[in-house]
């Protein structure tokens, strides 16, 4: 809705497809596509100049939309969190950089904004302080997922499984002690008081391992001792598929706030000889989960389509795009503003 330029729709079923296409007039039209099928794969991205993978679950359809969008020469962007699908670009990186294409893998909310704001506010920090001691994130999502999300995310728990919490020292993981493992967080109005628990992404990961100036810390947040188990038992048990799915579906429900997802940046440094922080917020009302990723995805498909701010190459969002150009943009296509940043005295 928030594009010019000619969109073309694909999926399974032509009268729904034939149905969301006619809310936009001549602008949108459909045709059928089978993501699992080849020739149907690479008849569709013949005809377009960006492919925008909304298909899941990932965990079903790999890196089938992506590799069809590289032998299309198309742009590619994709807001599922499964890193291995960069992965499998990787050894293509370099041609597809040559052609000038960007594929943007997680561009979406979380992963995608979750990574971006600690690049944001990593660099707002660098401006003002002479050295940064920690930057830790905080997040949440209390969302209500599809059930496709959720296969993902089972997956996702079940490939990384149990490991020993830790963060990123200057660049190098490290294990975390029992008192930095877990902690209660008050971060004001209005996610209030609560407890997180170290939690990484491989999208987070790369994010520290590249900030070599500090310490890098993320926690997720945890309702209660049920959540913990729960998680345990999806990330170490053979479960069936089914099961882990009704698990994690009620982990997001117990998690369930009078927000509908958050990210806050604590960073901690020194500024002319004296103690200081910095807060960068981004907080969201109940039911824009999913408005969120959308947002995210179109506003970087127009950067994407006017060549401007979006690395050629496979990347991850927070290294495809420039934080600040992103995030002005965000404002722009309508994100309100929930996001903050102070520098003061600590």
């Amino acid at each position: 809705k928030s594009c010019d330029g000619e969109l073309l729709i694909g999926g399974r079923d032509p009268a729904k497809l034939q149905s969301l296409a006619a809310e936009f007039g001549g602008r949108v039209s459909a045709a059928r596509l089978d993501v699992l099928d080849v020739r149907s794969l690479d008849e569709f991205c013949g005809r377009c100049s960006m492919i925008v993978n909304c298909g899941g679950p990932v965990l079903l359809l790999q890196d089938r939309v992506a590799q069809a969008a590289f032998r299309g020469h198309c742009h590619y962007l994709d807001p599922a969190g499964m890193s291995f699908v960069k992965e499998r670009l990787l050894p293509h990186g370099r041609q597809i950089a040559d052609l000038g294409l960007s594929f943007v893998v997680s561009a979406g909310w979380t992963p995608g904004i979750t990574e971006l704001l600690p690049v944001l506010a990593h660099a707002q920090a660098r401006s003002k302080m002479d050295s940064i001691e920690s930057l830790s994130v905080y997040f949440s999502d209390s969302g209500e997922w599809s059930s496709n999300a959720l296969r993902d995310g089972v997956w996702h728990l079940r490939h990384a499984g149990l490991p020993r919490p830790g963060y990123f020292r200057k660049g190098e993981w490290v294990g975390a002690k029992m008192s930095e493992a877990s902690r209660k967080v008050d971060l004001g109005n209005p996610v209030g008081l609560r407890r997180f628990s170290l939690f990484s992404m491989p999208e987070l990961n790369e994010v520290g391992r590249r900030l070599t100036d500090c310490d890098f810390l993320t926690y997720s947040y945890l309702s209660g001792f049920r959540t913990a188990v729960a998680a345990t038992m999806i990330a170490v048990l053979p479960l069936p598929e089914g099961l882990g799915v009704r698990l994690l579906r009620n982990i997001f429900r117990r998690n369930r706030m009078i927000v509908g997802g958050f990210v806050v940046v604590h960073v901690l440094g020194r500024s002319e000889g004296r103690s200081a922080a910095l807060r960068g917020q981004i907080v969201f009302e109940p039911g824009r989960d999913y408005w969120m990723n959308g947002v995210v995805l179109a506003t970087v498909a127009r950067m994407v389509s006017a060549g401007k701010g979006v690395q050629a190459g496979v990347h991850f969002l927070s290294d495809a795009v420039d934080s600040m150009a992103l995030m002005a943009e965000l404002r722009k296509a309508g994100v309100q503003q929930t996001e903050t940043f102070e520098f003061c005295e600590s």
